[in-house]
């Protein structure tokens, strides 16, 4: 097996233990996801804006909507979801839910017991404990 495996060099100037050296290397490929994640998912990639305020407005809400991304994702990963869902797909699922505000009176529409699971698995706690009698 060790015939066919490849190998990497790495040189660095930094006065630190290898095994470090090969940490903040491999935390690269992190970085590299979220760049992706920035591009395609959210579809930042595409700046058709005319002035520098535009410009700063659309990096500001994508940089959220990333942060938001990747809070989602760690969630799956430490409920160990990431292999059935996608943060795309929570928020496909939880976008199906509605709060409704009709003046002097409230009401989210039915949460399916899929979505109740998902949010108790992911540790979340948004939406309110209804007790019927």
């Amino acid at each position: 097996m060790m015939k066919r495996s490849g190998r990497i060099l790495l040189i660095s100037n930094l006065d630190v233990p290898e095994k470090m050296v090969y940490e903040l290397y491999k935390k690269r490929e992190q970085v590299e996801k979220l760049f992706d994640s920035y591009k395609s998912a959210l579809s930042s990639d595409r700046l058709y804006l005319q002035d520098n305020e535009a410009v700063f407005g659309h990096v500001f809400i994508s940089f959220l909507s990333l942060y938001a991304y990747c809070k989602i994702e760690s969630a799956l990963k430490k409920a160990e979801l990431n292999s059935k869902f996608s943060p795309i797909d929570i928020l496909f699922e939880f976008g199906k839910v509605y709060h409704y505000d009709l003046g002097e009176q409230e009401q989210i529409t039915e949460v399916p017991k899929k979505l109740l699971d998902i949010e108790a698995r992911l540790d979340l706690s948004i939406f309110p404990i209804i007790v019927r009698s």
